[in-house]
């Protein structure tokens, strides 16, 4: 009996845990799509051109997209699931990036300074 009690309070425990993933998912057409996040943008300014690692989680194995201010799209270098290595592109202004991942989940946005 015991036996049956701690496993329960086990899968109650665990189920405690998991709970507050629910808030960083979305859900598309049946399919769990987890929110991004960002944790660092290195370096925070630079100008058109510049190589930019941006570090966090959920970013998921297959290339999503890098936005910059006005929707502008990066050119990815690298990708892998907490880090991601773009160039600021030519048409970029300062303000807002953000990551949008394949599912169509974005990311936290992190300001970032394009340098003339």
């Amino acid at each position: 009996m015991r036996t049956k009690h701690r496993i329960f309070l086990s899968a109650i425990c665990i189920a405690c845990f998991l709970l507050p993933w629910h808030n960083i998912q979305a859900e598309t057409e049946g399919v769990t799509c987890f929110k991004p996040f960002i944790r660092s943008i290195l370096p925070v300014a630079g100008k058109a051109g510049d190589l930019v690692t941006i570090r966090g989680v959920r970013f998921g194995a297959a290339r999503g997209e890098v936005i910059f201010t006005s929707e502008v799209q990066a050119e990815i270098v690298r990708w892998t699931r907490d880090l991601i290595r773009v160039r600021v592109p030519q048409s970029a202004s300062t303000g807002p990036v953000f990551v949008r991942v394949r599912c169509g989940s974005e990311s936290d946005k992190r300001d970032f300074t394009v340098n003339e």
